[in-house]
């Protein structure tokens, strides 16, 4: 090798090993860097991961409060004194606000918000009212409060002593028989079927049963006389009156004849028409036999 091509080859190899010193130092440059990128990441997740834990901490205490809020609330005596401005009743026709909010007296004011209130002991304890059919209970905040929607029982027939006086019972569609007195808040314009008896027919004679086969003789008499029944007087068993509104019906007992007899109502009432008042009632408790009973003439 001469002298020549020798300081060629050491040349070469000196840019070879200054090609592998920069490419060295280069790539030490590079993971410097990227070690700092890491770092800065690591410390930018740190300070995310630690307003996360801030914020969620700010979003429980606030929950915290809201929830604890006085208006998710009911006061102790809510339902010791029947607050009109927390309970509200809806749809009573027949039992009174008050009955129904003295029911709810003898349970325990709930210490939770409104919407974690557990309704079912308020239903039970007005499903106990014999009226009520059926109870829904909405909860609404601030201020906590409940609406008490009932549905009541259909009446058939209401018992009266006497005309102007108060209903003593009232018989409903599912053939239940209701007598107490909290639960005659009737407005007499509803149309229902009024009957007169005594108090000791209601305890023996006017059953559910009875109710419904006068309601049979009822509907006969308004089909044969096409006027509306305004009242049964059941105080005699044995002589029975209907009054329509023309005049009063005397149907006497009410045996196996009876529809028999209603049946002539339509051959009578045209009779009356021209007696201008005249009339007390229409007798029909004969067989066969029809005659009107005149007003006493002074």
């Amino acid at each position: 090798m001469t002298e020549e091509e020798f300081n060629n080859f050491e040349n070469n190899e000196n840019e070879d090993l200054q090609d592998e010193f920069l490419l060295a130092k280069h790539s030490l440059k590079h993971k410097q860097t990227e070690r700092k990128i890491r770092k800065k990441r690591r410390k930018i997740n740190r300070i995310k991961a630690f307003l996360r834990f801030i914020v969620l901490v700010l979003l429980v205490f606030v929950i915290y409060k809201f929830f604890n809020l006085s208006g998710w609330y009911f006061p102790k005596d809510t339902f010791k004194k029947g607050d009109d401005k927390r309970i509200e009743i809806v749809n009573n026709k027949i039992v009174p606000d008050y009955v129904i909010k003295n029911s709810l007296s003898k349970i325990d004011t709930p210490k939770v918000p409104i919407f974690l209130v557990n309704v079912n002991p308020i239903k039970k304890e007005i499903f106990k009212i014999p009226v009520i059919k059926n109870v829904y209970v909405r909860r609404y905040g601030f201020p906590a409060r409940l609406q008490i929607i009932v549905r009541e029982r259909t009446p058939i027939a209401i018992i009266k002593k006497d005309l102007k006086q108060k209903p003593i019972a009232f018989f409903t569609l599912d053939g239940i028989v209701i007598a107490n007195k909290s639960y005659m808040n009737f407005t007499e314009t509803e149309p229902v079927l009024k009957v007169l008896t005594s108090s000791a027919d209601l305890s023996k004679d006017v059953t559910v049963k009875k109710v419904q086969y006068i309601e049979k003789i009822v509907k006969a008499v308004e089909t044969y006389s096409n006027e509306k029944v305004e009242y049964v007087d059941m105080r005699n068993k044995n002589d029975v009156y209907v009054k329509i509104q023309t005049t009063s019906i005397r149907l006497g007992a009410l045996d196996s004849s009876v529809f028999e007899r209603i049946k002539r109502i339509y051959t009578i009432l045209p009779q009356i028409s021209d007696m201008d008042g005249q009339i007390r009632y229409i007798d029909l408790s004969w067989d066969k036999v029809n005659y009107l009973k005149l007003k006493k003439t002074k």
